[in-house]
């Protein structure tokens, strides 16, 4: 298979002549660049206009003799997840892709094209495809370690990250599964257009495994989302020891504030018998230290029924 990454008229026509399959891979294209591919490939007007104007839905149309894909993958960029949106038309001749920016996997599989050139399309989607997993893979290590971090100390800053999180894994999640559902309708057309053996098998391939990461991204926007649950829960009970030391430690000033009270009351009887030190460590003291004691006995007895 002949590969290009710009557009040469004499070339693309001397593969056509020839009958040689070629791929044709553009990066940042232009408008007149991409208008002159149209011309000389026959491309359908629509398809063209939705090529210039990048920012689309994963879809599907179906022409007289060439299917365009807008067919989404995605990589991980400093724990973010970045959507590539990758133009892919399918004809019996040859097959484009259109990008803007760069997608690293796609240079990779241009760069060895000799190893793809009796299964292109299906190499080409199906690396597209396997590049979600790298990036599911991202997102649950950050899920697990947010809830990790949850169950250990919830902090305040913990529930932005949840949520931004969340909205990146929902907005990826959307992407995977409008593009499960528009390739299944996709299947047969693509078939129809490439020579190759056992095409639904191959194509059937790449529809098992879009199903499967929209099924883990979606298990992972509901495990966010009861994350979100869990540090509600955790914040409260953190709350909740707090308060619960707090009632012991007002439950013992009280007890304090009640035995020093009676004391500093003017009874005759305290006045005239309470006037040396060993009374003032029986009377005074004991009776301060041996409540406290039995009261916090107390408390830990019945730590697990009360707390």
């Amino acid at each position: 298979m002949d590969v290009l990454t710009a557009v040469e008229p004499d070339r693309i026509a001397s593969d056509l002549e020839a009958g040689h399959k070629f791929w044709l891979d553009l990066v940042d294209p232009p408008d007149e660049e991409v208008n002159r591919v149209g011309e000389l490939l026959g491309l359908h007007p629509i398809a063209i206009e939705d090529t210039r104007e990048f920012g689309q839905r994963p879809k599907v149309d179906v022409y007289e003799d060439h299917v365009l894909l807008v067919f989404y993958t995605a990589r991980l960029e400093d724990g973010s997840v970045e959507p590539i949106e990758v133009h892919v038309y399918v004809a019996g001749g040859f097959l484009i892709t259109a990008r803007r920016g760069r997608c690293d996997i796609l240079d990779s599989l241009r760069d060895r094209v000799e190893e793809i050139h009796e299964h292109p399309i299906y190499e080409i989607l199906d690396t597209l495809t396997d590049a979600f997993y790298p990036v599911i893979e991202g997102l649950e290590e950050q899920v697990d370690a947010l809830e990790a971090e949850v169950l250990t100390r919830p902090r305040r800053e913990q529930l932005t990250s949840i949520y931004r999180l969340l909205q990146e894994v929902r907005m990826i999640g959307r992407v995977a599964t409008v593009q499960r559902d528009q390739f299944e309708a996709a299947s047969d057309d693509v078939g129809r257009l490439v020579e190759l053996e056992d095409t639904g098998e191959y194509l059937r391939d790449i529809g098992d495994h879009l199903a499967q990461i929209s099924g883990e991204l979606h298990r992972q926007s509901e495990d966010l989302s009861a994350l979100t649950s869990t540090y509600f829960n955790a914040n409260a009970d953190r709350l909740n020891a707090v308060a619960t030391r707090l009632t012991v430690l007002g439950t013992l000033f009280v007890l304090w504030t009640l035995v020093t009270g009676f004391f500093g009351q003017n009874f005759g009887w305290l006045v005239s018998h309470v006037d040396s030190r060993s009374d003032f460590l029986i009377f005074g003291v004991g009776s301060l230290v041996i409540p406290t004691v039995i009261l916090l006995t107390l408390f830990w007895i019945k730590r697990r029924d009360w707390f």
